[in-house]
């Protein structure tokens, strides 16, 4: 049976995972937004993309090839929507969307 400390112990862990997650889907939707800024400008910045979208769908437990393959496409569908968000005054909207792509991979990975 699991004491107290125990189940807190596991929680914090679980919330320090996921505030990880986030922050590594945040760090790519800024690198995405510079890279494809860069491009936009004539610079092939393609070698400075980090990939941390891999990265985020591991820790994220998409193990199925078929289901990892879906959810990267729908990844890199709601990532690209970091291009249209203006950071130059904060950084606030990239928290937002960070949090609504996290959700979303979320409901994705909830096998019924």
């Amino acid at each position: 049976m699991n004491t107290f400390e125990e189940i807190t112990s596991l929680f914090m862990k679980a919330k320090q995972k996921e505030q990880l997650i986030i922050s590594l889907i945040k760090d790519d939707l800024i690198n995405t937004k510079l890279v494809n800024g860069l491009s936009q400008l004539g610079l092939n910045a393609d070698a400075y993309y980090l990939h941390l979208g891999s990265t985020v769908l591991n820790l994220m437990g998409f193990a199925q090839r078929t289901k990892r393959e879906a959810m990267f496409n729908r990844y890199m569908a709601l990532t690209a929507r970091a291009n249209e968000i203006d950071i130059s005054q904060s950084n606030k909207p990239m928290d937002v969307l960070a949090l609504e792509v996290y959700a979303a991979l979320l409901m994705g990975n909830v096998t019924l």
